[in-house]
């Protein structure tokens, strides 16, 4: 259940019912619970600023966006028509990781200029400067977070940028994107484990195994979308019967490039065909 909060450039905000728990999350951490709602609040806010970000970018290509949903593993902006051209998509992809960094630079230097020490940050230092250090230093691991190289994260879209811009199709570089996502769900999954069997297990952890489960199901839905959108031959995996590992005609590599799928346009309504494509 989503509440509708704000409409910018025609683009409705919403915040899930789930953005609750991240103010409860917050409020426990701090302990001062006036300084961690606005902290709270602060972050709320930044996560749409990095989604206006990309939906505003979007809107200069052409694309409409449908909305903007806060919850509590971030924000998720619905655009329906992604850009085609590699480049748009960089920069569409890259718009938000640069204002969550321009944020996190604005308030870390407003915390300096009111002379705290970011070394000894606590409550007891001020309501203001507290509240600029960690909505800006939360805003930088937010920019960063971002920018590893793996869907969904915006990283991964800039990476299949890169890649369908210089070496490879669409498909494949999704292939490649998604596939980096996958194995950095499985990492952040065993390092909860590891930490439970550890003892060192704390309740915060469960956000973690929340966000590595939404990366690996969200990496193969990526790729899944775009073999649909292209219209791209299945093939059965080296790993069918190991559906962890990608097992599964969806999730195998595109073709190679020495072949080609042709079906009638616009879309493979009545089936296609695979031809070899020969250099002479």
């Amino acid at each position: 259940m989503a509440y509708k909060i704000a409409t910018v450039s025609d683009i409705p905000i919403y915040i899930d019912w789930s953005l609750i728990l991240m103010l409860f999350f917050m409020v426990s951490d701090f302990g001062n619970p006036l300084l961690g709602i606005a902290v709270g609040v602060g972050v709320a806010v930044s996560i749409a600023l990095h989604e206006l970000g990309h939906s505003l970018v979007a809107q200069a290509f052409g694309c409409r966006v449908r909305d903007i949903t806060l919850m509590l593993l971030g924000g998720c902006a619905t655009i329906v028509n992604m850009p085609r051209k590699a480049w748009q998509e960089f920069l569409m992809a890259a718009a938000g990781p640069l204002v969550s960094a321009g944020l996190g630079a604005l308030c870390l230097a407003s915390a300096l200029l009111l002379r705290i020490d970011p070394l000894s940050v606590s409550t007891s230092s001020g309501y203001r400067p507290g509240l600029l250090f960690y909505v800006g230093a939360i805003n930088i691991g937010l920019c960063v977070f971002n920018l590893l190289p793996a869907f969904p994260m915006d990283g991964g879209r800039i990476l299949r940028a890169f890649l369908q811009q210089f070496f490879m199709t669409r498909v494949r570089a999704t292939w490649v994107a998604s596939r980096i996502g996958r194995f950095l769900a499985i990492l952040m999954a065993l390092s909860v484990a590891v930490s439970f069997l550890t003892h060192q297990f704390q309740s915060y952890m469960l956000i973690r195994l929340l966000i590595a489960y939404y990366i690996y199901t969200s990496a193969e839905r990526e790729y899944r979308m775009v073999l649909m959108e292209d219209g791209a031959a299945r093939r059965r995996s080296p790993f069918a019967g190991f559906p962890f590992f990608g097992g599964g005609a969806a999730s195998t590599p595109p073709p190679d490039d020495g072949k080609a799928v042709v079906s009638p346009p616009p879309y493979a309504r009545g089936g296609s065909t695979r031809v070899d494509v020969r250099k002479e």
